[in-house]
């Protein structure tokens, strides 16, 4: 890792990676350089072996992400180039969206256009009371395409979402509080921190057992009822011989702090 990657991945204790976005003097703006390091980084993650259970995303000085660099797209010559480029970035939310760990993003400052996209391809969101999320992609001739438009949908519903992408307007962070697309706020340049606090509690669980609720609410969100419980059970009869299992009930008989293993 060099000190001029635009993407850093650090390990914070045994058990959390953090992924720092790394461009403040252009507020973290994603250009295609840094949507290919986010995407190896993930990939390292993701193929990784270590006791590392839940994911930090955060930016590096005053913002979390401005969304896509604009003067890279500005050499843009034709319809096929940006669409080369764009497909970078939907392998970079993806990447990140796909990840089987908890993530968080811990959000200080800007959230907007494609920055907010990545905060909203996270599992959870803490952020600064000062932060400023938005789409406002309408602004500038084209619409959200990280999955904006149907990720805020399903957390604020379908009317809040129009009227948020389709006015570009920006919303404070106790807006998003009160919407429910932000978790947790906190003070001004506290959000790493309070999303460690988080990630440190998350990570004292069974890990097989947080990624397993991860996904079962991911494949059931809008499936019937019956068929989302299905999912459910399906992934609570993969839990029941595991070692963890085990080892949980164990640790409770025997009044003890459980030792995971992941298996």
């Amino acid at each position: 890792m060099t000190q001029n990657s635009f993407v850093r991945l650090n390990g914070i204790s045994n058990h959390i990676w953090h992924l720092l976005l790394n461009r403040p003097s252009y507020h973290n703006a994603f250009n295609t350089e840094l949507a290919h390091e986010l995407i190896a980084h993930c990939d390292r993650i993701h193929t990784s072996n270590d006791n590392r259970t839940v994911v930090i995303i955060s930016g590096q000085g005053q913002s979390f992400c401005s969304g896509a660099d604009l003067k890279e797209r500005q050499s843009i010559k034709n319809s096929k180039q940006w669409m080369q480029q764009h497909h970078v970035f939907e392998r970079m939310f993806n990447s990140l969206a796909q990840l089987k760990q908890p993530t968080i993003a811990c959000v200080e400052g800007f959230a907007l256009a494609g920055g907010f996209e990545l905060a909203l391809n996270c599992d959870m969101i803490i952020a600064s009371r000062s932060a400023l999320f938005g789409l406002p992609e309408v602004t500038r001739g084209i619409m959200p395409g990280g999955g904006g438009t149907q990720l805020l949908a399903r957390l604020v519903g379908p009317a809040r979402a129009k009227h948020i992408a389709i006015t570009g307007q920006r919303l404070t962070a106790q807006e998003a509080y009160d919407m429910g697309i932000v978790q947790k706020l906190t003070n001004e340049n506290e959000a790493l921190n309070k999303g460690i606090e988080l990630a440190t509690i998350i990570s004292a669980n069974a890990p097989l057992a947080t990624r397993a609720i991860k996904q079962a609410i991911d494949e059931g969100w809008g499936k019937s009822t019956d068929e989302a419980k299905a999912i459910e059970l399906k992934h609570y009869e993969q839990l029941i011989d595991t070692e963890d299992r085990h080892e949980g009930i164990r640790a409770f008989n025997e009044k003890r702090k459980p030792q995971w293993k992941g298996n």
